[in-house]
């Protein structure tokens, strides 16, 4: 995160532009906002910003009536990973529970952003029921996406 509270971002030609992970965040935060209010829960997704800076979501069909949300994280990896060649930037959005002392356990959405070029980062967003989010805070992330 730069001073002014935006998340840094690569600036090259067909790399992640400056407020590219900004808007991938603002985007899965209220995505993942809206599916709370709606159902108090949410299954992971994902959101990309293509080449030409527009934003898609990819489908992945995990098979079980009621997956493993690690299993539709990792689909949703591997389908971002397959089509790296035409984003820019990724974001990993999951419904998680932090950890806390017994009966201190905090929900919160959790967003794995990652640009093409340039340091991955995962901001959580802890949110109570409403859902009424509280403070998010960031830290570093890891690069799964746009690797190898």
């Amino acid at each position: 995160m730069t001073d002014d509270g935006t998340l840094d971002n690569a600036s090259s030609d067909g790399e992640a532009v400056p407020g590219d992970l900004d808007q991938l965040l603002s985007a899965a935060i209220e995505a993942a906002s809206r599916m709370l209010s709606a159902d108090g829960e949410f299954y992971p997704f994902a959101v990309a910003m293509t080449d030409g800076g527009e934003l898609v979501s990819p489908a992945v069909d995990p098979e079980d009536e009621r997956p493993d949300a690690d299993k539709v994280v990792d689909l949703l990896v591997e389908a971002l990973r397959d089509g790296r060649e035409m984003i820019r930037a990724a974001a990993v959005v999951s419904d998680v529970t932090m950890a806390g002392d017994a009966g201190q356990e905090r929900d919160a959405i959790r967003v794995e952003l990652e640009p093409r070029e340039g340091d991955a980062v995962t901001v959580v967003v802890p949110y109570d029921e409403g859902p009424v989010l509280d403070e998010p805070f960031g830290m570093a992330g890891e690069r799964r996406v746009f690797v190898g």
